[in-house]
C-alpha cells in the first residue's frame, strides 16, 4: 500500500458523481460548511477521493460545501478504480460504523457545543425550574441528569 499525500486540485476540474448514493439536506449542508469554515485544515486530513478524470468517489458533499465557500482548490487523493470498486467505495465511505456511548457523551460533552459542531442530538434542555432526574453512569459512580 502506498500512502501518498493528497494533491490540491482545482474545484472547477471536479464533478460530483451521478452515482452518489447520499443526499444532504440544506441545514446539514450549512452545518458542514460551518464546520469546514471554522477548521479548514479538516480537509487536509479528510481529503476527498477522485478519479483521474475528476469524478468524486468519496467526498461529494464536502466538495459541494467547499465550492459554496468559494474554494478554488481542494485536497484530493486521485485513484484509478474500476467501476465496481468505485461503487463499493461510495457505499463504504457512507456507512456509519460504531455507535455513540451516550453515557460518556453526556458526562464529557456540552450538548450545545456538539450541536454547534454539527452533531444531531435530541436532548431537551431542561427548564431552570424543572427538577433534574439523576441516573447513575454505567461507567462510573457519577450521577448524571
Amino acid at each position: 500500500m502506498s500512502l501518498t499525500p493528497p494533491t490540491l486540485i482545482e474545484t472547477s476540474k471536479l464533478r460530483t458523481s451521478p452515482n452518489n448514493p447520499r443526499a444532504i439536506r440544506e441545514n446539514a449542508m450549512e452545518k458542514l460548511m460551518l464546520s469546514i469554515a471554522e477548521d479548514p485544515e479538516f480537509m487536509e486530513h479528510h481529503a476527498i477521493v477522485v478519479t483521474p478524470d475528476g469524478e468524486v468517489i468519496d467526498g461529494n458533499q464536502r466538495l459541494r460545501a467547499c465550492v459554496a465557500l468559494g474554494w478554488t482548490h481542494i485536497p484530493a487523493y486521485v485513484r484509478d478504480y474500476d467501476e465496481e470498486k468505485k461503487r463499493r467505495w461510495m457505499y463504504k465511505a457512507n456507512i456509519p460504523a460504531g455507535e455513540w456511548d451516550w453515557d460518556m457523551v453526556a458526562n464529557n460533552s456540552d450538548p450545545e457545543e456538539l450541536q454547534s459542531w454539527g452533531m444531531n442530538i435530541a436532548w431537551d434542555k431542561p427548564s431552570e425550574d424543572e427538577p433534574k432526574e439523576l441516573k447513575q453512569c454505567k461507567h462510573c459512580e457519577k450521577m448524571i441528569p
